[in-house]
């Protein structure tokens, strides 16, 4: 599995992010997913046995031609356990989960940001890591 985010996906996604939006006007998040929706690191090996790069991604209304940007919204990561796990918020690796520690079973991984457009709200989303 795959657990660095590719140079090109990401520039291909600031490109179709500059964009903007088709003819919708109001293109906020909806919603967030999150990529991968559960993963395992071991935590008594070396980066990158010990991490998962988790990546969050737009759900928008129906006629935004792209993705709403969530990265440059004030995106924010958590875990439920910071004692075991450790989770980068700031680029070029924001959340790049790292197993500090073994788990005792799953954790939950969220992803935050605000709605934007003319909304005050927060969405988010959640995935799972065991760290072994």
């Amino acid at each position: 599995m795959e657990k660095r985010f590719p140079l090109a996906a990401l520039i291909l996604a600031a490109i179709l992010i500059s964009a903007g939006c088709g003819t919708k006007q109001d293109c906020h998040l909806l919603g967030l997913t999150v990529s991968p929706t559960s993963a395992t690191a071991d935590h008594s090996v070396a980066a990158p046995g010990d991490e998962i790069q988790f990546v969050a991604g737009p759900v928008v209304p129906t006629g935004c031609a792209v993705a709403a940007c969530v990265n440059c919204w004030g995106q924010t990561w958590t875990v439920s356990d910071p004692v075991n796990v450790s989770i980068v918020n700031d680029n070029p690796n924001n959340g790049l989960a790292t197993c500090q520690g073994a788990t005792n079973g799953g954790i939950t991984v969220t992803a935050s940001a605000p709605a934007g457009g003319k909304s005050t709200q927060t969405v988010s989303a959640s995935a799972t890591l065991i760290c072994k």
